[in-house]
Parts: structure tokens; C-alpha cells; sequence
């Protein structure tokens, strides 16, 4: 097994040292001084794979702790400041059942997982499927459960659980997913259904456990089915199953047809970017209504020249594409703002005691903007419509700075309009539920317009800067992750800390007036060098 694993160990490394290699000569200043030697040169590419697996680890263990931290603790503390640490475990341990032993259990499972590394590995390199199986679930789990325990110990320990119990449930989680991994083998043994692969069934657990997970909070009701968790008798249950299943995967006899339904080479799924190639390609495809509403309508945008008539005539002709989302997204706001203030009229009590905790649940504006954005969607479909064909000529790339203003500006039209909606739908349940102060609403409503700009400026600026997008529209850059990973920590900080709504309001919009400055500054100066097409 270890030299099956040093096997899948390098196809992995390989793989990811080339992309950094690649990608890191695209960055400015440190770019040019990498060499297309690099890639020959096995000492330093031995070293990068080290960093790589150590930035991996880290990855593992940090996933976790956001995993729990954001999905699992906060809503359950946070939501319902006013309960009890009895009840707040409670809610913690219902939600942790329900999305990482139900909606886990069947769309995260990889002994039918269709994967390019698993058709390399088996198919061209002739590994036997059954050690790439063992190799590939033992490294998985055993890593699953070292990356679960700090984590768990941290959460659990502030909701009063003690240590062995903490250990306890990692174990059980760690396990219940080893039990699953054998239940939708023999389900394929027996009926041929490769569960994952079902898209509908996938989907349909993920949105009814995530919603069962997550409806006590909006009714203030403590469900205690989660506590089974903390019963030894369930834990050795789970335990003594989960070991059966272990071994049993281990004796597993037919693995070769398991692996063949998972790597066809016809597959769509079998290479992530032909699997999303269409799916990314329909999204951003111009529908051929927007070309005729616009045809002999150009008259309007005469006065203007250059770049800012180039991007005026693309938002036209897109118009639909780029709206779509916005109007979707508004919808959405406008639904959650109406049923607010429907809430705060029919419960004044409930409403009320939700308004108290208004500043606490502020920093979730930074989240909650972040995800109604239609800037990285703005991109893709720019990316895709127009600058895939005209990044090529150096004329367009010498004038980056000059339609970075012009679709910044539109773009933050766009997300100032998703914030107004919001501000409104929030004033709105303010107003009905009472109890916030002028002051507080006030600096909501600043934040809110100083993160749409933030966001704006944010995915744009990435865009041309890094340039994530491939001529199939998979982001390959692994320094745009990086980047978003150290955003998406500030985040979390916003939210540890707990900000008060005063300090929150100026930090945002300092950060935001400096992020406008640097973007611009930047895109000027570096702009013509990394906005190509990779």
C-alpha cells in the first residue's frame, strides 16, 4: 500500500508543482525570474511538492475548523444568543448530524467518484484498481479524522463536551462516512446505481438536509435528535459498523468493475473540465433576442468613443445575460425582505428580541454581500464574449486600465443595486420590528454600499490581474485561490471578533477607498502583462 500511495502521492504533487510553476511565471515582478527550467529541475520541484503537501495539510486541518465554525457553531450559538449552553449544544450537534452524517452520506463519497487521477492511475499507469482503492480510502480517512480532531475539540469544548466525548464523535463521523463508502458499493453491486452520479437524488439530499438542518433557527425550536451522538451505546454502534465496513472494503473482491463504471472514457464526468465546459459555456452564451433588440439602436452610444462605445454596445448586446442574475438575486432579496417584514407583524416579540442582537450579526453582511455579487458571473461572461478573442493583440492589453474603469463602473451599478434592495428589505424589518437604533441602521446601509464597490472592485481587479479563466472557462490559477482564501480569512475574522457596527462601517470603507486606489495603480501598471489568455 505505501507504494501505491508514493505513487498517487506523485501524480498528485506533479500535477500541482506544474500549475504553480506555470502560473507563478505569470505574476508580476517575481514572474520573470522563473524559468521554463524550472520544470526540469527535480530538487526545486521536490521542494515545491513539500510546500505543496504541507499547504495541503494546513488546508485540511483549516477547512475543518471553517467547516464547524462557520456552518455548524456560529448559526447555532449566534442565532440563538439568548439560549442556553444545553440547548445551543443541542442545536449544534442537530445541524452537525444532519449535514455531516445525512447530506455527507450521500454526496460525498469516493469509491464511485468519477476522477481523472483514478483513470490515470488505473488505466494508463495499470495500477491494480484494488490497491488504488485501499491506497486511495486509507489515505482519506485516516487524514479525515486527524483533521477532525482539533476542530472538534475546539467547538465541543466551548459548548461544555468533554474531551473523550469530543474524540468520541470525530471517530463516529470518521467511521459513519467508512460505513457509507460500503453502502453505495454494495448498492452498485447489487443494482448497478452509482448513487453520485444521480444529480437529482444528490441535489434533492443536499436541500432537504441543509434545510431540516437549518429550520429551527427561523422557529426558535431546540430539536434534540442530535444528542444521540453523545450516547456510547450509539457511538459504539457506529464504531463497530464502521470497522465491519473497513474491513470489508478491504476484502472487497470486485473493485475492477467498480473502477470502470467511474472511469469511461466517455465520461463527461471524468474530466472536470469537459464537465463543466458546456455547463460554463451555456451560462455565458448571448442569446441571439439581445443582438435583435439592439440591431438599429446603436445611435445612443455615438457620443461615445473607443472603449467606453466598445463596452457600452457589449452591455447592450448582453444585457439579458448580465441581468439575469441581478434579477434573480433581486428577486430573492425582495422575497426574504417581504416574509421579514410579515415576521415582525405577525411575532412583534420574536421580531423584537432578533432586532436586539442587530450589530452581533452585521459582520454577516461581508458573507451575505459576497455571495449576491454578480461580479465574478460579470467576468466570465466578459471574459468569454469579448476579451477571449481580443486579450490576444497587444493593443487591447496596453489599454487595460481603460476598459477596467469602464466595466468597474458598470459592474458596480449593478452590485449598488442588489445592496439598495437589501438596505431596503432591512430598513423595512427595522422599522416594523423596532428596537434598532437611527445610528445602527445608518452604518448598515454605509456598509452595505462600501462592500458592493468592495466586491466589485474585488472580482474585477482578480480578473485582470491574475486572470484565472482558460479557454474552457476552468479557473486553473491557483494563486486566485490563494488570494480568495486570505479574503475569506479576514472574513472569519470580522466574524471572531465581533466588530461593533461603528468600527465595522469605517473598516470597510477605508479598505474599500484603498482597494479602488491599488486596483487602478495596478491594473495600469502590471495590467498589460497579465491580462492574457492562459
Amino acid at each position: 500500500m505505501l507504494t501505491t500511495f508514493s505513487t498517487l502521492f506523485s501524480i498528485r504533487t506533479s500535477s500541482t508543482v506544474n500549475r504553480l510553476i506555470f502560473y507563478a511565471q505569470k505574476l508580476p515582478l517575481v514572474g520573470k525570474a522563473i524559468k521554463d527550467t524550472q520544470y526540469a529541475n527535480l530538487g526545486g520541484k521536490k521542494a515545491i511538492a513539500v510546500i505543496a503537501f504541507l499547504l495541503h495539510v494546513i488546508w485540511g486541518f483549516v477547512s475543518k475548523l471553517a467547516f464547524l465554525g462557520l456552518l455548524v457553531y456560529m448559526p447555532a450559538v449566534t442565532m440563538n444568543g439568548t439560549l442556553s449552553k444545553e440547548d445551543q449544544l443541542s442545536l449544534f450537534l442537530h445541524i452537525f448530524l444532519l449535514i455531516s452524517f445525512g447530506v455527507a452520506g450521500v454526496a460525498s463519497v469516493m469509491v464511485l467518484e468519477t476522477k481523472r487521477e483514478k483513470y490515470i492511475a488505473v488505466k494508463l499507469m495499470r495500477m491494480k484498481p484494488a490497491a488504488y482503492m485501499h491506497a486511495s480510502l486509507g489515505y482519506r480517512y485516516c487524514s479525515y479524522f486527524i483533521y477532525y480532531i482539533p476542530a472538534m475539540l475546539i467547538f465541543t469544548s466551548l459548548l461544555d463536551v468533554p474531551i473523550l466525548k469530543g474524540m468520541a464523535l470525530a471517530l463516529s463521523v470518521t467511521l459513519w462516512r467508512v460505513l457509507c463508502e460500503y453502502l453505495h458499493l454494495k448498492l452498485f453491486q447489487k443494482k448497478g446505481i452509482v448513487l453520485i452520479k444521480n444529480n437529482v437524488a444528490v441535489w434533492l439530499a443536499i436541500g432537504l438536509g441543509y434545510g431540516a438542518a437549518y429550520v429551527p433557527l427561523l422557529l426558535n425550536w431546540t430539536p434534540t435528535s442530535g444528542e444521540l451522538l453523545l450516547l456510547w451505546p450509539v457511538t459504539l454502534v457506529i464504531v463497530v459498523l464502521g470497522a465491519i465496513a473497513a474491513l470489508q472494503l478491504k476484502r472487497y473482491s470486485d473493485y475492477r468493475t467498480a473502477v470502470d463504471a467511474a472511469t469511461k472514457r466517455d465520461d463527461p464526468l471524468l474530466d472536470l473540465s469537459r464537465m463543466f465546459v458546456e455547463a460554463n459555456k451555456k451560462q455565458v452564451k448571448s442569446k441571439d433576442v439581445d443582438y435583435t433588440s439592439i440591431a438599429g439602436q446603436t445611435a445612443q452610444y455615438n457620443n461615445r468613443e473607443g472603449y467606453a462605445y466598445l463596452n457600452a454596445l457589449f452591455f447592450a448586446r448582453h444585457r439579458s445575460l448580465l441581468l439575469r442574475p441581478l434579477w434573480n438575486r433581486m428577486a430573492i432579496i425582495g422575497a426574504i425582505g417581504v416574509i421579514g417584514i410579515a415576521f415582525a407583524l405577525f411575532d412583534p416579540e420574536k421580531a423584537s428580541s432578533l432586532a436586539a442582537k442587530w450589530s452581533t450579526g452585521l459582520p454577516w453582511l461581508i458573507w451575505i454581500m459576497n455571495f449576491l455579487s454578480v461580479g465574478e458571473k460579470a467576468c466570465k461572461a466578459i471574459f468569454y464574449n469579448c476579451d477571449l478573442s481580443l486579450m490576444r493583440y497587444s493593443f487591447y492589453r496596453n489599454a487595460a486600465e481603460q476598459h477596467f474603469r469602464e466595466r468597474l463602473y458598470r459592474i458596480c451599478g449593478y452590485n449598488l443595486a442588489l445592496a439598495a434592495l437589501l438596505g431596503a428589505a432591512l430598513t423595512g424589518f427595522a422599522l416594523t420590528a423596532g428596537g434598532i437604533s437611527s445610528e445602527e441602521l445608518l452604518l448598515t446601509l454605509v456598509s452595505l454600499i462600501a462592500l458592493s464597490v468592495f466586491f466589485s472592485i474585488h472580482h474585477l481587479f482578480l480578473y485582470y490581474i491574475l486572470q484565472p479563466y482558460s479557454t474552457e472557462l476552468n479557473m486553473k490559477n491557483p494563486f486566485f485561490f490563494v488570494v480568495n482564501f486570505v479574503v475569506s480569512i479576514a472574513f472569519v475574522l470580522a466574524l471572531i471578533l465581533e466588530a461593533d457596527a461603528m468600527g465595522l462601517a469605517i473598516a470597510i470603507v477605508s479598505i474599500t477607498i484603498v482597494y479602488f486606489v491599488t486596483a487602478l495603480t495596478l491594473v495600469k501598471k502590471w495590467g498589460p502583462r497579465t491580462f492574457r489568455v492562459k
